[in-house]
């Protein structure tokens, strides 16, 4: 019998790749941007944010704080990558996310799955005369143009399964010519597959970015349940592993959702789940839904959270909340 023998999920914010010292330079631009939102969804400003910005930031904002959690961030990520060699998986299913890459408005649906023969990868465009920031950001997300397996059967069984489970799932078995899977699939395959280690992966492709048909936390959960009885059912003895990659919390540290959501999965506290505003889990930090399917999907094993770092990068608390668990 095939089965989930590992889970992985980690923030993916550019702060997990960029130098410490530039982490203040990621704040410098929260300043002048235009698509914060508070945790009920209504837009808010640098300003505003620092006229209420919870006490204690500050001690959060040295080099010295920066550069002991930046560490942290590249010890957790090496930790995600050695269980990952540990369990040498026979396939990865991926819960990913897309950001208007390939999938728009015209057609979007809840939940997908990738069955082709391959995948793949273009690396973000950037811009002429673009900032050193910027193509560190580009490069952290795939460097390389190329193709990468994939495991196309079991894709196929997955949508099936799924299917007689009812849960309405689309798929897709090719990608439009020129095209390149979403960033999270690169992020994957260059941060958290080991060195000398290729193996074929399922994507699948939730919305969490976009409403209004985003899934709820605990339909995503229960999908995740029955992504690993879909697994179960493969007529096959291959070792699986299931990847999250983004969130939590984006644009405003919100240490309070953030801890819930880590909580619930830790429980697997649907309710506690449900809890979570639907208007918080927008944008990418509708990416904790993702982290909440794989958490399903790998149920029956154990949660640890290797840590949780508020990851804050200004005076008005903006920033992301760094996270790093697995299941075993």
């Amino acid at each position: 019998m095939a089965d989930i023998v590992l889970g992985i999920a980690t923030s993916r914010s550019p702060m997990t790749s960029i130098p410490p010292e530039m982490w203040p330079v990621l704040g410098e631009r929260d300043q002048r941007s235009t698509r914060i939102k508070d945790r009920y969804g209504v837009p808010t400003n640098y300003d505003e944010l620092l006229a209420k910005a919870p006490a204690g930031v500050a001690e959060h904002l040295t080099p010295e704080v920066m550069a002991q959690k930046h560490a942290r961030v590249q010890q957790h990520i090496q930790t995600l990558v050695d269980s990952m060699a540990e369990a040498r998986p026979d396939v990865v299913i991926m819960m990913g996310d897309d950001e208007d890459e390939n999938i728009t408005g015209d057609n979007r649906p809840a939940m997908m799955i990738y069955w082709g023969d391959s995948l793949h990868l273009i690396p973000r465009a950037v811009p002429e005369g673009a900032d050193e920031m910027t193509r560190m950001m580009a490069a952290a997300w795939g460097a390389e143009e190329g193709d990468h397996a994939t495991a196309g059967a079991l894709g196929l069984h997955l949508v099936e399964r799924l299917i007689e489970a009812e849960f309405d799932i689309a798929s897709s078995d090719g990608q439009p010519a020129g095209e390149g899977m979403a960033h999270g699939f690169g992020y994957l395959i260059d941060r958290l597959t080991p060195p000398g280690q290729s193996v074929p992966f399922v994507p699948v492709i939730l919305n969490v970015h976009t409403p209004p048909n985003q899934p709820t936390p605990k339909r995503l959960y229960d999908f995740g349940v029955a992504v690993r009885d879909a697994v179960r059912a493969w007529p096959g003895d291959e070792r699986v592993a299931v990847v999250a990659t983004g969130g939590l919390s984006v644009g405003i540290v919100d240490e309070e959702l953030d801890r819930l959501a880590l909580a619930g999965m830790a429980e697997r506290d649907r309710e506690k789940l449900a809890m979570l505003p639907r208007t918080w889990m927008q944008g990418s930090q509708g990416e904790v839904l993702c982290w909440i399917a794989a958490a399903g999907a790998a149920d029956h094993l154990e949660m640890e959270l290797l840590e949780y770092i508020p990851g804050y990068r200004s005076p008005a608390g903006t920033g992301c909340g760094l996270a790093f668990a697995q299941w075993k």
